[in-house]
């Protein structure tokens, strides 16, 4: 009897042991093809910003030269230009991604005590235009002298994709607004406001690369789908966190959780 308890033991191990390795190596080549795709994906990129840089200065000199371009062909160029500035910033995005994923690391991110506040506070700044074209109350609440180790500059292109973001899908009279506070030696950082919000079934994918909701579809024709994943890319970098609340057809709020300082 004590045999056979010993058996089966041995044989469940045995069994346990041989299913683990075998999905361990099963997946090797899954593995292999994702890493191969970033890889592709961050050299495809940077190999396309070249002739598109060259694209972008052509037509600047072709624009800089209106008496150059038939009457005809004045909105073609328009539609050339804005294809080629959404395409530009899509592959600017996508080389941040490939380059900030996983193993695949090309950068090193320096990063230095940087004050949150004076970040956010030149974004507002920066947005004022928009808002006011669009008639959205900016509201700000922000706790000075508020420092984390960062990268200033992905620092401020994480909260300028968030604020972006709220100001796109805020409809005139709406509000926005921006508040951080210092607790328990975290930095929080929330972006709120009164825009078309996204369903309960779609909250899960919002952090999705290229997913973009059927109603910000609406909304924004030009986005890449990049920016909420860019954002918590760089959140992660900075071994923080990046959450979302929202109830459609009353609004979202995106809080942002990064460590102190100290």
């Amino acid at each position: 009897r004590w045999g056979l308890c010993l058996g089966g033991a041995i044989a469940l191990f045995l069994v346990a042991f041989g299913g683990i390795w075998l999905t361990r190596e099963s997946l090797k080549p899954i593995k292999q093809s994702f890493q191969r795709l970033k890889i592709f994906t961050a050299d495809a990129s940077h190999e396309l910003r070249s002739p598109l840089t060259a694209i972008k200065s052509c037509l600047s000199i072709l624009q800089d030269h209106p008496e150059r371009i038939h009457e005809t062909d004045v909105q073609k160029v328009k539609a050339i230009a804005s294809a080629t500035e959404q395409m530009t910033n899509l592959v600017e995005d996508l080389l941040l991604l490939a380059r900030m994923d996983g193993e695949i690391k090309t950068i090193t991110m320096e990063k230095i005590p940087i004050a949150i506040d004076e970040i956010l506070e030149d974004l507002l700044d920066a947005a004022e235009i928009q808002a006011e074209e669009k008639k959205i109350e900016l509201q700000s609440q922000l706790q000075s002298d508020v420092f984390v180790l960062a990268n200033g500059q992905q620092l401020m292109r994480l909260f300028a994709n968030l604020l972006d973001n709220a100001l796109q899908y805020t409809p005139s009279g709406g509000v926005v607004k921006i508040s951080l506070i210092s607790s328990q030696n975290q930095a929080i950082v929330t972006v709120e406001d009164t825009g078309i919000g996204i369903t309960s079934e779609e909250l899960p994918l919002v952090f999705n690369r290229l997913w973009r909701g059927d109603k910000a579809r609406i909304h924004r024709q030009s986005g890449t789908g990049l920016g909420m994943a860019i954002a918590q890319t760089i959140a992660h970098a900075h071994n923080g966190k990046i959450t979302v609340k929202s109830e459609l057809g009353v609004g979202s709020c995106f809080r942002v959780q990064l460590s102190l300082n100290v």
